[in-house]
């Protein structure tokens, strides 16, 4: 039994990793803004201990990971302190490793170790917080996730509610994606083997679906037909902006996939889900039944 801080538990990722954890019988903490909230309850009723605090707190983050063994981390994008403070947040994350000597698990984003200004400040930021990562003395594994596949699930966006699957992406364009529930598989193989996975950095994609391919999977999944809709790209900076809009255009100049098919093959002991599998593990009743997030 490994003893874990999880930041971030009641979210997408962080929430994933520390489910896995538990369902391996790891000792898990699981740092959380807002313990009253269902999800945190969930978490302490499956055996977690809630600690509360945030990413801008140090002595609450230095608190919680006390003794613990392994630290899961990630900065959070899109705060109202921009790039400077998810910047923060990470750097923060590092000190706070390194002072209690914990196995660091960092998710960060594909490509962030390459110093290449992308003018997208949520992928700029991560760079920064790895420049910082590789200057300390921290054992650490950072893992490199590409465009999530629970981001159909922002149904504003995706507009699964109106009958059809929209993205900005042209029908045909292939787009690398992953599961956080994959992201989680690996985070907690880390953590798991820590001799194997220190000083490691792992760009991670469950698999590579077109916008048409998407449409075809859902409507499968779901029993009724979801046509693919472009999105114009002046509709994207309208509802997103532009940090968005421009990421989106940088996926559809994309030529650089990566090895999927070597990656999965380097770490069989991942449960990998296509996007088709990804697709059946959803409950789409209650998905579909919930408000819209735009």
């Amino acid at each position: 039994m490994t003893s874990v801080l999880v930041i971030g538990a009641t979210g997408n990722q962080g929430g994933a990793v520390a489910d896995l954890l538990l369902d391996h019988g790891h000792d898990v903490t699981a740092y959380v803004r807002s313990p009253e909230s269902p999800s945190a309850q969930a978490l302490s009723a499956a055996g977690a201990r809630l600690v509360t605090g945030d990413l801008a707190d140090p002595q609450a983050l230095a608190g919680a990971a006390r003794g613990v063994d392994a630290i899961f981390g990630l900065s959070v994008p899109f705060g109202s302190g921009g790039k400077d403070e998810e910047v923060a947040q990470g750097r923060l994350l590092v000190d706070v490793a390194a002072k209690t000597g914990a196995h660091l698990v960092y998710s960060s984003v594909r490509g962030a170790d390459r110093m290449t200004a992308t003018d997208i400040d949520h992928a700029d930021s991560k760079q920064l917080v790895e420049a910082y990562l590789r200057e300390q003395q921290v054992r650490a594994t950072v893992l490199g996730p590409v465009y999530f596949m629970e981001n159909v699930l922002n149904l504003g966006f995706s507009r699964l509610t109106d009958g059809v699957l929209a993205n900005p992406l042209s029908a045909g364009k292939p787009l690398d994606q992953v599961t956080v529930r994959d992201i989680a598989g690996l985070a907690v193989h880390a953590v798991e083997q820590p001799d194997r996975f220190a000083g490691k950095r792992i760009d991670i994609a469950s698999d590579r679906v077109t916008g048409a391919e998407a449409a075809r999977i859902l409507s499968d999944v779901l029993g009724r037909e979801i046509p693919y809709q472009q999105m114009p790209s002046a509709q994207v900076r309208q509802w997103a902006g532009d940090e968005i809009a421009d990421m989106f255009q940088r996926f559809e100049d994309n030529t650089d996939f990566l090895d999927i098919e070597t990656l999965h093959a380097s770490y069989p002991g991942v449960t990998w889900h296509s996007y088709a599998e990804w697709a059946r593990t959803v409950d789409w009743d209650r998905v579909l039944s919930g408000p819209a997030r735009a």
